[in-house]
């Protein structure tokens, strides 16, 4: 993971926002603007009605899957360790918060994109 990133991105939350980022980069690609921010909310969706830290790390795995990422997978999803209480709260919170602001990066690059068109 540490190749990969750089400084900024080695926490949890850090690769959230990178992995998100290229969740919805991908979306885009294959499904347009539209759909690409309604599965995107989807995913953030399904993570966040996850209730056990098992099915919580396969969702979000199956996520990144679904859709090809490059973005590796950090030690604290893929060891096969079970989560306490805390730490299911604390990683869960930060993945999710990273998405949710990779999403609304994504809608302000949008934003901008129209503002620029009506410009021209």
């Amino acid at each position: 993971m540490e190749g990969i990133m750089g400084k900024e991105e080695r926490s949890l939350y850090g690769w959230a926002f990178v992995a998100g980022k290229s969740v919805i980069q991908c979306f885009e690609t294959l499904y347009g603007v539209k759909r690409a921010e309604k599965r995107m909310e989807n995913i953030l969706l399904t993570l966040r009605s996850e209730l056990l830290p098992e099915r919580f790390k396969r969702a979000l795995i199956n996520s990144l899957i679904e859709i090809g990422s490059e973005v590796g997978i950090p030690e604290e999803v893929k060891v096969e360790k079970r989560w306490n209480v805390d730490e299911f709260y604390r990683y869960s919170t930060a993945i999710l918060a990273g998405f949710f602001d990779a999403l609304n990066w994504w809608r302000g690059e949008k934003r901008k994109e129209k503002e620029q068109e009506k410009e021209e």
